[in-house]
């Protein structure tokens, strides 16, 4: 900006030189009495007789103007970037504006032309140039030099207002109505001040000129006051919609604000409370869809279970019936699968049925989970010998006592040694983890998926998922869903966590720390003096040595 600066000022300069030395010549050529006198003074200079100042004035004018050339040829992009800006700034201006300064700066220098005999209309001259260059210079870089009037800019402001919310609108507004009024006061408090100046000097004209200045600080003031107040008014409001936004994210679809109409953010206030009704109402709408899916999919599973009954009561006798060819034998043994497949199926659907209405019946008590899941697997032996797996199973001896479900829970886990058992990859390992950390006792199940896992653990606990796509395995999907309702319902967490193809189920638990019973004190025995009281230091529970909690991927 600076070399910009400098060159633009040095290309002034030269302009301006340029300019007068123009008018010289116009002068010279139009007046012959100062032709002849400028002849005659070159002649004498000529013939040598010329004061001994003048070379040096002749030698330091020529190094000015090469320092000015140099300069304005050196930084001329500076210049050319310091020009628009300065067009920038230009563009700001109305041209109305524009127009009548340029009138008034004329006007001035052609009345200091016509009273001054020294300028010889030079002054005008030189200032014509210079807005002349500064009007190109703005229409050169402002296509719309004509467009940016007063009454285009209030068109605009107009459309804008128009486009404004009712709150920017009203804000507006109240900041303009301030604003007015301040003008106002002030404009009238200094008109009747300066008739009453002009008034001869007396005791009522002093009273009157205070009570003036005490009228503009009092309406000055008051509108300030004013304006604040209403400020706090919004803010008001504003903490109140806040509030309500707060409590709509808490879940309370029931907070309702009771903004007046005649504040500023009425009708943010109205909108926010038709979301509120139409979140509630979409909200009540996915439960009743929900419910009914529910209880359709319940009917339907009830009608399915009665019929099912009868095929497998029948599929029993038929497996009793003797002399029966070999392929039909195989036929029965088809059909007692199926059938005992679906059935799986059809308990599974009440069960999760059950947890989505909160219909579910628990039996909640203190129990060892640790003996627990080494029970689940007692039974599932076969289950686990079968799959062809390594299992690593690590429970230690602690017991570790949490409240809930043992029913429930042995479900929980015969449903996550099963999906081990059909969806890891063959000849893998599956890690079964044990351990208390922090007043939790967590069960970590890991295991390596025999396809691709291509959704995160949140999607495979939902109903009816599965994570082999392709459905090569038998499976209803609902095995993870059940395993999570159950867990939450019984007061613990349940979380699958999904790494490429490794598969994580994490079972949480709070710990239950039982206080440590009283030591009993056996009865003195008679014609004996009892012990003398000794005060011993507080007794506290044997802390067990938790095992440390492996680390889950």
């Amino acid at each position: 900006m600076f070399k910009g600066a400098v060159s633009w000022i040095s290309f002034m300069i030269l302009l301006c030189g340029m300019t007068i030395g123009l008018m010289f010549l116009l002068f010279i050529s139009l007046d012959p009495i100062l032709a002849g006198n400028i002849g005659t003074i070159v002649t004498d200079f000529s013939n040598g007789d010329y004061p001994k100042w003048l070379p040096v004035a002749c030698a330091c004018g020529v190094l000015l103007l090469s320092v000015i050339l140099v300069l304005m040829l050196a930084f001329r992009k500076a210049r050319r970037k310091f020009e628009d800006m300065m067009a920038q700034g230009l563009f700001q201006i109305w041209v109305e504006f524009k127009l009548l300064f340029i009138v008034l700066v004329l006007a001035f220098t052609l009345t200091v032309d016509m009273y001054t005999t020294l300028t010889f209309g030079l002054f005008t001259a030189v200032a014509a140039v210079v807005l002349l260059y500064f009007l190109c210079l703005d229409i050169g870089h402002n296509r719309r030099f004509f467009r940016h009037n007063i009454i285009h800019s209030l068109l605009q402001a107009l459309n804008n207002y128009r486009d404004l919310t009712s709150f920017e609108q009203r804000s507006l507004r109240r900041l303009l109505s301030t604003l007015a009024v301040i003008v106002g006061v002030l404009g009238f408090s200094s008109a009747v001040f300066l008739a009453l100046l002009r008034l001869n000097r007396s005791p009522i004209r002093d009273f009157f000129l205070l009570t003036i200045l005490g009228f503009a600080l009092a309406g000055v003031i008051g509108t300030i006051f004013w304006y604040t107040l209403s400020l706090k008014r919004d803010l008001w409001d504003w903490s109140v919609l806040m509030a309500q936004i707060s409590e709509m994210y808490g879940g309370n679809l029931n907070a309702v604000n009771h903004i007046p109409p005649t504040s500023n953010l009425y009708d943010c206030a109205m909108q926010l409370n038709m979301i509120r009704t139409g979140i509630q109402k979409a909200v009540e709408e996915g439960i009743k869809a929900d419910r009914t899916k529910v209880e359709l999919i319940t009917n339907v599973s009830h009608d399915i279970k009665t019929p099912l009954t009868s095929i497998i009561s029948y599929v029993e006798l038929l497996k009793r019936e003797q002399d029966l060819p070999p392929h039909v034998v195989d036929y029965i043994q088809t059909i007692s699968r199926k059938a005992d497949r679906l059935n799986h199926i059809v308990q599974d659907v009440f069960e999760v049925s059950k947890a989505a209405t909160g219909n579910i019946s628990l039996s909640l008590e203190d129990l060892d989970i640790g003996k627990l899941l080494q029970q689940t697997f007692g039974e599932m032996d076969e289950t686990v010998r079968n799959s062809g797996l390594t299992w690593r199973v690590d429970i230690p001896d602690t017991p570790f006592l949490v409240h809930t479900d043992g029913q429930r829970m042995y479900r929980v886990f015969q449903n996550l040694i099963r999906n081990c058992a059909q969806y890891s990859l063959t000849g893998s390992r599956v890690y079964v983890n044990l351990a208390a950390h922090n007043g939790f006792v967590t069960v970590s199940i890991r295991n390596i998926s025999r396809s691709e896992i291509t959704m995160n653990g949140e999607d495979l606990t939902a109903r009816f998922v599965r994570g082999d796509q392709n459905r090569t395995t038998e499976g209803s999907g609902l095995g993870l869903s059940i395993a999570k309702s159950f867990t939450e319902a019984c007061g613990g967490s349940f979380h699958v966590h999904t790494d490429g193809d490794l598969f994580t189920v994490i079972v949480q638990f709070p710990l239950v720390v039982k206080a440590p019973a009283p030591p009993s004190v056996p009865p003195a025995s008679p014609g004996t003096d009892p012990a003398p009281a000794r005060e011993d230091p507080p007794t506290q529970a044997p802390s067990q040595e938790e095992p440390p909690q492996e680390p889950v991927s």
